[in-house]
Formats: C-alpha cells, structure tokens, sequence
C-alpha cells in the first residue's frame, strides 16, 4: 500500500476507533495530531492511558506494545494498542501487569472493545 493511502486508511481507523470509544467511555476521545513529528501514540485524551491504534491485515506484533510502551509519559501510563484486521472486531492488548495492578505478571491480555472500554472507564473514574 503506498504511504498516503496507508496514511488514510490510518487514519480512518483512528477515527473509526475513537468515535466508538467516546461512545462507551462517555468522553471525548480526540487523535494526537502531532503523533507523527513527536513520535507519539495515537492519543493521548484518555487521562492515564497511552493509545495507540492499529488498522492492518496482519496478527498482532508485540512491536505495537512496545511502540506503545515508547510513547507512555506521566499522565498516560498505561499502553493500550487497538487493533483491527478487515471483517473483524477491534480488540485491544494491554500488559497484564496493568490489568492485574502488580508487576509480577507478565504478557499480554487481548479483550475486546467493550472490555477494554470497561477496563479505562473505572480505571480513569474518580475514586
């Protein structure tokens, strides 16, 4: 696929993705325009999570998670990458150390979108 077109389709699958987590999360979740000159994620408008989508053909690549890992900063600790292959649902990856909140475990967890909607909602409510 050439660059701009992977470019769109990139793109379309942010915002396809965004709009329907603003629907669960009762947010509004916006894409990181600067991604591409700072080498962010995808965005960074969840508080506490680093966002990174992916609209490929292929399986998961663990280079996604770490990607993600990369662009966590205060604020948005926890990595999360969606993704979607044509005809299937968005799922999303996070580390099973943030989803169990102890450091021991190791690997990723793969939910899907309602889960991992479910996850970031009580995780970002106020306690």
């Amino acid at each position: 696929m050439s660059g701009r077109r992977s470019r769109n389709k990139g793109s379309r699958a942010e915002r396809e993705l965004f709009g329907l987590l603003a629907d669960r999360l009762g947010q509004v979740v916006t894409r990181n325009l600067s991604q591409t000159r700072d080498a962010g994620c995808d965005s960074l408008s969840v508080p506490g999570f680093a966002i990174e989508c992916k609209r490929v053909e292929t399986t998961f690549q663990n280079a996604w998670m770490r990607q993600a890992v990369e662009a966590t900063h205060s604020g948005h600790e926890i990595p999360v990458v969606f993704y979607r292959q044509s005809h299937h649902p968005w799922r999303a990856a996070f580390r099973c150390s943030d989803l169990l909140n102890h450091q021991a475990y190791t690997g990723l967890a793969h939910l899907d979108l309602d889960d991992a909607a479910t996850f970031m909602r009580e995780r970002v409510a106020p306690c």
